[in-house]
């Protein structure tokens, strides 16, 4: 057990957890801490029922309870993780208790209405993990900050304090650059491919340059991404051709329209 791990241990208290919707990003959170530790009670709702009795049977510490509100009467931290077209109709149905922490993994909705519905659970947390907090490599960003949420997000990668909710909204849109970042290997690979590289030489290459430089990334801690990018071209070279190429088509400032228009919809659908 390697540092971080053992103060860790050391000073987080065991936790009764529940997980109301048990998808993807619930499951890799649960794979998270179960890496970690297995004393937590981990109790999941009948929701997605293959995925929570995949959970149960591989993890001692976790079971699937019967209804939505036995997890409740069951947990102290309580994830919330169903859809958001469906979570009005699941909470609102709910019966919190007092000492209830909610820590809601749902993208558009408000602090105010979960705390409104949540009522009266006396602490409310927003939280956006990736899926990579599965292998404990995924950085979690949460609103307002709250010691036994970072106490739980910091083992899974890195757990990010956040002032306010306007952050929250651009962190939370951040995310969803991650289809698009494998859409971009996709594209070199298969133009590999149409250049007569097998498919099975070439969508492992792709994807190891991909995991090294996101390695470098990390090795470089404090060093601005643009810098980066200068030091991994040359003059007259073919990065830099790339580059000049794709900034010449507007790719990376059409990043950043996809992005306004990822917070305004997330802005929208709390109005």
């Amino acid at each position: 057990m390697d540092v971080v791990l053992i103060e860790w241990a050391q000073g987080m208290q065991i936790m009764r957890l529940g997980f109301i919707g048990t998808g993807a990003i619930a499951a890799a959170i649960i794979e998270g801490l179960c890496a970690v530790d297995r004393d937590h009670a981990i109790t999941l709702s009948p929701r997605n029922a293959d995925v929570a009795a995949d959970l149960a049977a591989r993890f001692s510490n976790v079971r699937v309870a019967a209804t939505n509100q036995a997890v409740l009467d069951a947990s102290d931290v309580v994830f919330l993780a169903v859809r958001p077209q469906i979570a009005d109709g699941v909470l609102r149905a709910l019966r919190f208790r007092p000492d209830h922490h909610a820590i809601s993994l749902i993208a558009a909705v408000s602090l105010d209405y979960l705390k409104e519905v949540t009522a009266p659970a006396s602490t409310v947390t927003r939280a956006v993990p990736i899926p990579t907090v599965a292998q404990r490599q995924g950085p979690t960003a949460f609103f307002p900050p709250h010691p036994t949420v970072k106490a739980l997000f910091e083992p899974l990668g890195t757990a990010i304090e956040l002032d306010n909710e306007s952050e929250f909204h651009a962190f939370t849109a951040g995310t969803a650059m991650m289809a698009s970042y494998f859409q971009f290997a996709e594209a070199i690979s298969s133009w590999m491919v149409a250049n007569g590289v097998a498919h099975e030489k070439a969508q492992p290459y792709v994807g190891q340059m991909l995991v090294g430089l996101g390695g470098n990334l990390g090795a470089a801690a404090g060093r601005e991404f643009a810098a980066l990018a200068a030091e991994y071209q040359t003059r007259g070279g073919l990065n830099e051709q790339v580059l000049n190429f794709l900034s010449a088509q507007g790719v990376f400032s059409n990043v950043s329209l996809a992005l306004d228009a990822i917070k305004e919809r997330l802005i929208r659908a709390q109005a």
